[in-house]
Protein backbone atom coordinates (compact mmCIF):
# COMPACT_ATOMS: atom_id res chain seq x y z
CA UNK A 1 0.00 0.00 0.00
CA UNK A 2 1.12 3.52 -0.77
CA UNK A 3 1.09 6.68 1.30
CA UNK A 4 -2.28 8.22 2.04
CA UNK A 5 -1.18 11.74 2.99
CA UNK A 6 -2.66 13.29 -0.16
CA UNK A 7 -6.01 11.65 0.65
CA UNK A 8 -6.17 12.58 4.36
CA UNK A 9 -7.63 15.67 6.01
CA UNK A 10 -7.14 16.24 9.74
CA UNK A 11 -8.77 19.22 11.48
CA UNK A 12 -9.54 20.32 15.03
CA UNK A 13 -11.54 23.00 16.82
CA UNK A 14 -8.73 25.60 16.82
CA UNK A 15 -10.69 28.84 16.20
CA UNK A 16 -7.95 30.11 13.87
CA UNK A 17 -9.13 27.66 11.19
CA UNK A 18 -12.79 28.74 11.31
CA UNK A 19 -14.67 31.33 9.27
CA UNK A 20 -18.19 32.80 9.38
CA UNK A 21 -20.80 30.40 8.01
CA UNK A 22 -22.84 33.31 6.58
CA UNK A 23 -26.25 31.89 7.40
CA UNK A 24 -29.23 33.89 6.17
CA UNK A 25 -30.25 36.51 8.73
CA UNK A 26 -27.60 35.71 11.37
CA UNK A 27 -24.62 37.85 12.42
CA UNK A 28 -21.38 36.40 11.00
CA UNK A 29 -19.71 35.97 14.38
CA UNK A 30 -22.56 33.80 15.78
CA UNK A 31 -21.94 30.72 13.62
CA UNK A 32 -18.47 29.66 12.53
CA UNK A 33 -17.51 26.65 10.46
CA UNK A 34 -14.49 24.74 9.24
CA UNK A 35 -15.05 22.81 6.04
CA UNK A 36 -13.71 19.27 5.94
CA UNK A 37 -15.33 17.79 2.82
CA UNK A 38 -18.59 19.70 2.37
CA UNK A 39 -19.63 20.60 -1.20
CA UNK A 40 -22.14 23.48 -1.17
CA UNK A 41 -23.48 22.59 -4.61
CA UNK A 42 -24.47 19.01 -3.72
CA UNK A 43 -24.98 19.55 0.02
CA UNK A 44 -22.82 16.49 0.68
CA UNK A 45 -19.96 16.25 3.13
CA UNK A 46 -18.80 17.12 6.62
CA UNK A 47 -17.74 20.20 8.58
CA UNK A 48 -17.08 21.43 12.10
CA UNK A 49 -19.40 24.10 13.47
CA UNK A 50 -19.24 26.48 16.45
CA UNK A 51 -22.40 28.31 17.56
CA UNK A 52 -22.30 31.19 20.05
CA UNK A 53 -24.55 31.05 23.14
CA UNK A 54 -28.15 32.00 22.34
CA UNK A 55 -27.76 31.55 18.58
CA UNK A 56 -30.93 30.48 16.78
CA UNK A 57 -30.62 29.14 13.25
CA UNK A 58 -33.28 29.73 10.61
CA UNK A 59 -35.94 27.09 9.96
CA UNK A 60 -34.81 24.71 7.26
CA UNK A 61 -35.67 21.49 5.46
CA UNK A 62 -33.18 18.69 4.98
CA UNK A 63 -33.51 17.38 1.43
CA UNK A 64 -31.02 14.67 2.41
CA UNK A 65 -30.10 13.26 5.81
CA UNK A 66 -28.23 15.39 8.35
CA UNK A 67 -26.22 13.86 11.18
CA UNK A 68 -24.29 15.63 13.88
CA UNK A 69 -22.32 14.86 17.02
CA UNK A 70 -22.30 17.36 19.88
CA UNK A 71 -18.72 17.69 21.07
CA UNK A 72 -19.45 20.42 23.62
CA UNK A 73 -22.46 22.41 24.81
CA UNK A 74 -26.13 21.91 23.99
CA UNK A 75 -28.63 22.43 21.18
CA UNK A 76 -32.44 22.47 21.37
CA UNK A 77 -34.82 21.87 18.47
CA UNK A 78 -37.96 23.96 17.95
CA UNK A 79 -40.02 21.26 19.72
CA UNK A 80 -37.98 21.68 22.91
CA UNK A 81 -35.94 18.48 22.56
CA UNK A 82 -32.52 19.21 24.07
CA UNK A 83 -29.39 17.52 22.71
CA UNK A 84 -26.28 17.54 24.89
CA UNK A 85 -22.55 16.85 24.59
CA UNK A 86 -21.75 13.27 23.68
CA UNK A 87 -24.97 12.66 21.72
CA UNK A 88 -25.14 11.70 18.03
CA UNK A 89 -28.26 12.88 16.20
CA UNK A 90 -29.58 11.70 12.83
CA UNK A 91 -32.32 13.63 11.01
CA UNK A 92 -33.97 11.89 8.04
CA UNK A 93 -34.46 13.47 4.61
CA UNK A 94 -37.56 15.68 4.64
CA UNK A 95 -37.16 16.74 8.27
CA UNK A 96 -37.87 20.42 8.99
CA UNK A 97 -36.76 22.26 12.11
CA UNK A 98 -34.81 25.11 13.63
CA UNK A 99 -32.46 24.97 16.59
CA UNK A 100 -31.16 27.23 19.33
CA UNK A 101 -28.12 26.73 21.54
CA UNK A 102 -28.65 27.96 25.12
CA UNK A 103 -24.98 27.80 26.15
CA UNK A 104 -23.22 27.57 22.77
CA UNK A 105 -21.98 24.38 21.15
CA UNK A 106 -19.38 22.66 19.01
CA UNK A 107 -20.66 20.18 16.44
CA UNK A 108 -19.33 17.71 13.88
CA UNK A 109 -21.88 17.78 11.04
CA UNK A 110 -22.39 15.49 8.04
CA UNK A 111 -24.98 16.30 5.39
CA UNK A 112 -26.18 13.99 2.64
CA UNK A 113 -28.07 16.48 0.49
CA UNK A 114 -29.01 20.11 0.14
CA UNK A 115 -30.87 22.22 2.69
CA UNK A 116 -33.70 24.65 1.99
CA UNK A 117 -33.62 27.63 4.38
CA UNK A 118 -36.70 29.63 5.33
CA UNK A 119 -37.00 32.97 7.09
CA UNK A 120 -38.96 32.66 10.35
CA UNK A 121 -42.07 34.26 8.83
CA UNK A 122 -42.09 31.79 5.92
CA UNK A 123 -42.23 28.58 7.95
CA UNK A 124 -44.77 26.80 10.13
CA UNK A 125 -43.54 24.22 12.62
CA UNK A 126 -44.73 20.69 11.81
CA UNK A 127 -47.40 19.47 14.22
Amino acid sequence: MGAINEFRTVVDFDPAGFEPMNLLGLPDQDVLWRNISFDQKTGMGSYLMIMAPGTKCNPHRHNGAEEFYIVEGDLADHDGHLYTAGQFISLAPGSEHFSVTPSGCKLVVTQRGTTTEYLHGEWEAPS
